[in-house]
């Protein structure tokens, strides 16, 4: 089938065309640079010949016309976005100039201080090289392409809308029967009228499917908005954390769904694909369980932020100025409810990746790509599994490691250290809410809570770990190197269910004994972090039990 595409030089666009050429389709792509355009593809491993890029503007309605001319099917997904743009009429879509996105990115950028207004996939001017305003993109866009398709006999037309259309949302879940919202920025109503347009066709018989993406998140962005440059900022400034939360949906999922689109979709369809429903805390942790590196974070009432939107959007109507945060976008992030994709999902057959495999893609791509520091990557920056195993080269460990290398790894130590490590290291974990224990500033330590396998009742132990790169964490049974197994491990083998705390925040794991050759890849590796092991094996008989502590 060849299918008319929208939007090939931006996120969401250029895996479509990725998608549609591993089902078999041909793609034909409406750019205005072809020459970005290949290279955006070939970042994603499509070669720019596969393709057939078409110059042309979306805005001219004789060019798409005959950009279409003897395709079967269309895909709309270039739009302009702007949901932290001013609310006064007549206001610029972005003071960076880059006016375009696909619209699953739209109104995502909610981790201020970041910006979520423009990213481009277009780079559209109009005449004169003036910027076109939100209504005549989003509207007269969508007039021409969708419309203009399915007067040309087009079926399906896949139109990609966002779950923005719905924000705030009626109930607590967001379904495709959920009433459309009441913007109050120009992009808001820009897009609402697109989607009105969009369902009278519908209304009216024509074959225009619609999907409704969450905030899109994935590896090689063309050009850094949205969700994505509001991880980075986040990770690298501070995470804001109101109530609410954030809806993740990977750009690979998304593009292999609107490809499925051209074949499942008859024509009247509302497909919600908002992915994952992360709070913001949630978020965060997933974040810190990726890079190894805690965020530093805000809380922030929800009111304060509604308060401060609605603020900043009257300012603007008096004088407009730049400025991300609008009442627009501290709905989006304090409202926001998950979506109902169980429709989409079955009529496209299509499951979803795990977010933790997006956002730790997406976290890689970023530190790769140098939008995000690689101390505040950690364990996702290049080489950086081996920063995370190691302990640092502090001054604490420069200086008084190989003393406590021999202090504890002495006999003497094995009777004298249990009486005083631990009950020390539970003081000050409380005194310091979970941030501090003894010996971390020498390795890298946790808390662990274990369910007593005869008691039942909960138990804590500090203890040495070595984070790997998986987010998950690599304990031993040591007990200062003395015979018997220390009680916690035989708490893990009976209640593999239990809880870490590390460096300030809880986490649930399952705990799996390892053995044989995955014990034997991650042995050398736990020496580095802490070689006393070895002077334990010599001592002791028994094997010393390693767990892998894995977050659920």
């Amino acid at each position: 089938m060849r299918v008319f595409l929208t939007g090939a030089s931006g996120f969401v666009g250029s895996y479509t065309a990725r998608a549609l050429l591993a089902a078999g389709h041909r793609p034909r792509a409406l750019v205005r640079d072809p020459g970005k355009t290949a290279k955006v593809l070939a970042a994603i491993g499509v070669a720019a010949e596969d393709v057939e890029l078409v110059p042309g503007d979306m805005l001219d309605a004789a060019a798409v016309a005959e950009a279409m001319r003897g395709c079967d099917a269309a895909i709309h997904t270039a739009a302009a976005i702007g949901v932290t743009g001013p609310a006064s009429p007549g206001s610029r879509l972005s003071a960076r100039g880059r006016p375009f996105a696909s619209p699953g990115d739209s109104a995502r950028a909610h981790l201020a201080p970041p910006r979520a207004s423009a990213s481009s996939a277009e780079g559209q001017r109009s005449a004169g090289g003036a910027r076109p305003d939100l209504l005549q993109v989003n509207v007269r866009g969508t007039r021409n392409v969708v419309g203009g398709a399915v007067g040309a006999g087009l079926a399906p037309v896949v139109h990609v809308s966002t779950i923005a259309v719905f924000v705030p949302p009626a109930g607590p879940v967001i379904t495709a029967a959920s009433p459309l919202a009441s913007p109050r920025n120009d992009y808001g109503r820009s897009k609402l009228a697109a989607e009105r347009y969009v369902r009278e066709l519908q209304d009216g018989g024509a074959p225009v499917v619609v999907v409704y993406p969450g905030g899109v998140c994935g590896p090689h962005q063309p050009t850094l908005d949205a969700l994505m440059e509001g991880m980075a900022g986040a990770l690298g400034r501070m995470w804001p954390l109101p109530p609410g939360g954030v809806s993740v949906v990977d750009v690979r999922d998304l593009g292999e769904a609107l490809a499925r689109a051209v074949s499942a979709g008859r024509g009247g369809e509302r497909w919600l694909l908002g992915g994952h429903h992360l709070t913001w805390p949630r978020y965060a942790d997933l974040c810190d369980s990726l890079t190894g590196v805690p965020c530093r974070r805000l809380r922030v009432p929800g009111g304060a932020l509604l308060g401060a939107g609605t603020l900043l959007d009257a300012a603007k109507r008096v004088r407009p100025f730049d400025y991300p945060l609008t009442r627009d976008a501290a709905e989006f992030m304090v409202t926001l409810v998950p979506t109902d994709d169980e429709p989409a999902l079955a009529a496209l057959d299509l499951t979803l990746r795990p977010v933790r495999e997006t956002v730790a893609d997406s976290l890689r791509w970023l530190a790769e790509a140098g939008h995000l520091d690689p101390r505040r990557a950690g364990r996702m920056a290049p080489g950086g599994k081996e920063r995370l195993t190691m302990p640092q080269q502090t001054f604490a460990r420069r200086a008084f490691g190989p003393l406590m290398t021999r202090v504890s790894g002495a006999r003497w130590f094995s009777r004298v250290g249990p009486k005083i490590v631990p009950p020390l290291d539970r003081a000050l974990h409380r005194a310091s809410g979970g941030r501090f224990l003894l010996g971390q500033a020498l390795v890298p330590s946790l808390v662990l809570t274990t369910t007593g396998a005869v008691s039942g009742l909960p138990r804590t132990t500090p203890l040495a770990c070595m984070p790997d790169e998986d987010g998950s964490w690599v304990v031993v049974g040591s007990n200062f190197g003395r015979e018997k197994h220390p009680a916690w491990t035989g708490n893990l083998l009976k209640h593999p269910d239990a809880q870490v705390s590390f460096r300030g925040r809880t986490v649930p794991v399952t705990a799996r004994l390892l053995s044989g050759e995955e014990r034997a890849e991650v042995w050398p590796r736990l020496l580095k972090v802490w070689p006393v092991y070895d002077r334990y094996v010599e001592r002791v008989e028994r094997q010393l039990r390693v767990f892998r502590l894995t977050p659920r």
